[in-house]
C-alpha cells in the first residue's frame, strides 16, 4: 500500500516542515452528515473530458495490429453522495480503534472490492453489482520518472500506471535484475463523489471540494472505498511463488531498468506489449470508527497457498488503522536489519504465519515496514501503509523522511540507520485524522488518497508552467493559488532567517525593495 517505494517527484520544491498536524482525536468527531455533503455538493459539473491512457490522440494509441480491449476510464462520477450499503466490514465490532477481528475485517474488503470485477477482469464500468470509477489525470503521470515528465502515465490494456521499479534481490534472492511494477486503483460511489467535486470543472479542479462542506474536514464520505492491483514484470525464475499467478496483458516498458532509462532520450521509454503477473492487492476503506477514519490492508500473492484460482491464492498479510505513534523503532527492532517485536504496534494486525513463510529462502517477499509497521510485499520497506497515505495532499509533500528535504540536511539513512533522528522520523508514523493535512505546507487534505494527490500534480505539471506563447492564455485558479502558497512558503523561510537581526543603531533590518515588495 504505501507509496513511499517510490522516489519522490516534487523533492526538487526542497520546502521545510513548518509542523506537523498529528491529530489523535476519535475521526468520528464532528463527521459531516451525508445530507450536508448533497445538500452542498455540485450538481452542473461536467462529464467524460479526461484522457484515458498516456498520449491517447498522440501516438500513444494501440497499434493497428492490436485486437484486444482498450481501457477506458470510468469518470462519469455522481453529483450526489449514493447511499450507504450494508458494507459486510460493518458487521464486525471495534475496539480501541480497529475492528476485534482483524483478519475478518480484512478478508471482507476483499471480497467486497473483488465482487463483479473479476468476472470482468477490472474493467469496472462493466460491474453488473455495483458502480466503480477511476481517478483523473494518471494518464499524464509523473510519479517516478519526474525527470521525464508523464512517462509513468496509463497504458492503454488496462489502464495501468507504472508504480515503481524493484531492484534485484528486493522480491528473492533469484531476482537479479530490476523489475517493474504497474497498479490500477478503483473508487467505489461514495469515493467517486468526492473525486467527482473536486473534479467537477475539469480544467479547475478544486483541491478543497472533496467534501462540499467548507465547515468540515476535507475528506471522503464514511464508507468510501478503494482497491488496487498491483502487477509485476517479474518471471517465475525469478520468484518462485508466483507460479500460477494472474496473468494480464499490459502496454509496459521495454526495459525493466530505470538507470537506462532515466538518461534518456525518450525513446528509452518505448513500451510494447508484455505479460504481467499479479503480485498484491491493497484495499483501503473510511470507516468513521476507526482510530484515524481509514484502515488499509494489503495481501501478497502466494503460488503455494491453497485456492482454485489466483485471487483465492491472494494471502492476507495485514491490517493497519493506525501508526502506532508512541512507538520508536528502538522500542520495536533491535537493530536495522531486525529483528522486531510487533507487540507495542497496538494499532495493527499482521498475519504472522504469512510473515513466516514468505521469508524462507531463497524468497524476501514479507518484508515490513519501518520498526515492524505493515507493508506489502513489493513495498519500501522504510514505509508504512498509513505513513505514507498520511502524507496525501495539495501541495504534494514527500511522503518519506528520507525524501524530503530536511531528511537530506539530516542525512537520513533509512537502510543503515533508521532508529536515528526519532523526534523527525516519528512525524511520518503519527496518526493523522481523516480530511486533516498532514503539514502546514499543505493548504488541503487528500484524505489518505495519493493518488489524488498525485493526480493534481499531474494537472498542474501540465496547466500552471507559464509558457512565453501562453503568456495571454487563462489559467485555472488553482495555479494562482500554487503561485501565492510557493510565495507565502518563501516569505516565510526569508523571515526565518532574519528573526530578530539588529539593523542601525538596534533597529530592525532594512527591507530590501524585492521584499518589499513581496510583502
Amino acid at each position: 500500500m504505501p507509496n513511499g517505494r517510490r522516489i519522490f517527484a516534487l523533492r526538487a520544491l526542497a520546502l521545510p516542515f513548518l509542523c506537523a498536524c498529528l491529530l489523535l482525536a476519535p475521526a468520528a468527531a464532528f463527521a459531516t452528515e451525508d445530507s450536508v455533503r448533497n445538500a452542498l455538493a455540485k450538481i452542473d459539473c461536467v462529464r467524460g473530458t479526461f484522457k484515458d491512457y498516456y498520449r491517447q490522440g498522440e501516438g500513444g494509441d494501440p497499434p493497428p495490429d492490436y485486437a484486444g480491449r482498450t481501457f477506458a476510464l470510468s469518470q462519469n462520477y455522481p453529483n450526489q453522495l449514493p447511499p450507504m450499503e450494508s458494507y459486510p466490514w460493518l458487521k464486525i465490532a471495534f475496539k480501541d480503534g480497529g475492528p476485534i477481528d482483524p483478519r475478518a475485517y480484512l478478508q471482507a474488503l476483499l471480497d467486497y472490492g473483488l465482487e463483479g470485477n473479476v468476472e470482468v477482469d477490472f474493467y469496472v464500468e462493466d460491474n453488473k453489482k455495483r458502480k466503480w470509477y477511476g481517478m483523473p489525470w494518471m494518464d499524464w503521470n509523473t510519479e517516478v520518472a519526474s525527470d521525464w515528465p508523464g512517462t509513468d502515465g496509463r497504458e492503454f490494456v488496462h489502464g495501468f500506471t507504472h508504480e515503481f521499479d524493484s531492484s534485484g534481490n528486493t522480491l528473492s534472492t533469484l531476482q537479479k535484475d530490476f523489475v517493474d511494477t504497474w497498479s490500477g486503483a478503483y473508487f467505489n460511489d461514495r469515493a467517486g463523489f468526492g473525486i467527482g467535486q473536486v473534479y467537477c470543472n475539469p480544467d479547475d479542479p478544486k483541491p478543497g471540494a472533496l467534501n462540499p462542506d467548507p465547515t468540515g474536514r476535507n475528506n471522503m464520505a464514511n464508507g468510501s472505498y478503494i482497491i488496487k492491483l498491483l502487477f509485476s514484470t517479474v518471471t517465475e525464475d525469478q520468484l518462485p511463488i508466483a507460479k500460477n499467478a494472474l496473468e494480464w496483458k499490459a502496454h509496459v516498458f521495454v526495459n525493466d531498468d530505470p538507470r537506462w532509462r532515466n538518461q534518456g532520450p525518450l525513446s528509452r521509454f518505448e513500451r510494447a506489449i508484455g505479460v504481467v503477473r499479479l503480485i498484491q492487492i491493497d484495499v483501503a476503506v473510511r470507516d468513521d470508527r476507526s482510530a484515524t477514519g481509514w484502515l488499509l490492508g494489503t495481501f501478497g500473492y502466494d503460488g503455494n497457498a491453497k485456492g482454485s484460482s489466483p485471487w483465492k491464492r491472494m494471502v492476507p498479510l495485514g491490517l493497519q488503522w493506525g501508526n502506532s505513534p508512541k512507538a520508536t523503532f528502538a522500542e520495536t527492532c533491535s537493530g536495522p536489519n531486525g529483528p522486531c517485536d510487533r507487540k507495542k504496534l497496538t494499532e495493527q494486525w499482521i498475519n504472522e504465519q504469512a510473515v513466516k513463510e514468505l521469508a524462507r529462502p531463497p524468497l524476501s517477499f514479507n518484508h515490513l515496514g519501518y520498526g515492524g509497521r505493515l507493508a506489502g510485499p513489493v513495498d519500501n520497506a522504510r514505509a508504512s501503509c498509513m505513513g505514507c497515505h498520511q502524507t496525501a495532499g495539495f501541495p504534494s509533500v514527500a511522503i518519506l523522511p528520507e525524501f524530503s528535504a530536511n531528511g537530506a540536511l539530516l542525512k537520513l539513512d533509512g537502510e543503515k540507520e533508521p532508529h536515528t533522528e526519532q523526534g523527525f522520523r516519528l512525524m511520518y508514523y503519527g496518526n493523522v485524522a481523516s480530511g486533516a493535512v498532514f503539514s502546514d505546507t499543505q493548504l488541503y487534505s487528500s484524505d489518505y488518497s495519493l493518488q489524488l494527490s498525485m493526480s493534481l500534480q499531474n494537472f498542474i505539471s501540465l496547466h500552471c508552467p507559464q509558457r512565453p506563447q501562453e503568456a495571454s492564455a487563462p489559467r485555472p485558479s488553482i495555479c494562482a493559488q500554487l503561485a501565492n502558497w510557493s510565495s507565502t512558503q518563501k516569505k516565510a523561510i526569508d523571515d526565518l532567517l532574519i528573526f530578530g537581526a539588529p539593523g542601525p543603531d538596534g533597529g530592525p533590518l532594512p527591507k530590501s525593495p524585492d521584499k518589499e515588495e513581496r510583502r
